[in-house]
């Protein structure tokens, strides 16, 4: 009986493995997932995309002043990139992700925005850690976007810096089918 319950815990944990590559939609709010390590993915994590349609960013702030964003129900694109790295073994808090988040226009065929415009499609660089003073959302202020749409596919290229803190991530290219 005793090894019944000391047992228990392993299979569950086991069971709730995931996919690791996965594509999906719903018609109401058509929303694909991929993942996968690519050339633009850091070494040692895996990098996911997904693109969520007919919604919009809404920056927020909370009590103490912290930016983060709210996806809402709207007419444009977010694109989500992720980066996670798993944390060493025994550890609770070791892992660590980045994550850019940005807004299109779903009518949109082309687009190239540089700098301070890249706050025109509220470009947000997110970093999860055990880093004290460093975790948090941030707008980025340098760098370039260049994205074009067809065929039913996203195709985007970010190159970008955040002054306030280090970061693993700086140059992306993907392309994404919608």
């Amino acid at each position: 009986m005793k090894a019944f319950f000391l047992l228990l815990p392993l299979l569950i944990i086991n069971a709730c493995n995931t996919a690791k590559t996965t594509t999906g939609s719903s018609p109401a709010n058509e929303t694909g997932l991929t993942e996968n390590s690519t050339p633009s993915c850091p070494e040692g994590g895996t990098c996911t995309v997904e693109v969520l349609q007919n919604k919009q960013l809404v920056l927020k702030e909370d009590g103490i002043g912290a930016l983060y964003p709210e996806i809402t129900n709207g007419d444009n694109l977010v694109v989500v990139y992720t980066f996670f790295q798993k944390g060493p073994a025994g550890t609770v808090d070791g892992n660590y992700t980045e994550t850019i988040h940005f807004e299109i226009p779903a009518t949109l065929n082309e687009l190239y925005k540089k700098d301070a415009s890249l706050q025109d499609v509220t470009l947000l660089y997110e970093k999860q850690c055990y880093c004290k003073g460093e975790a948090g959302f941030y707008k980025v202020k340098n760098g370039t976007l260049q994205l074009t749409k067809t065929n039913g596919e996203l195709h985007f290229n970010l190159q970008f810096t955040v002054d306030e803190t280090s970061h693993k991530l700086s140059n992306i290219s993907r392309a994404i089918q919608l």
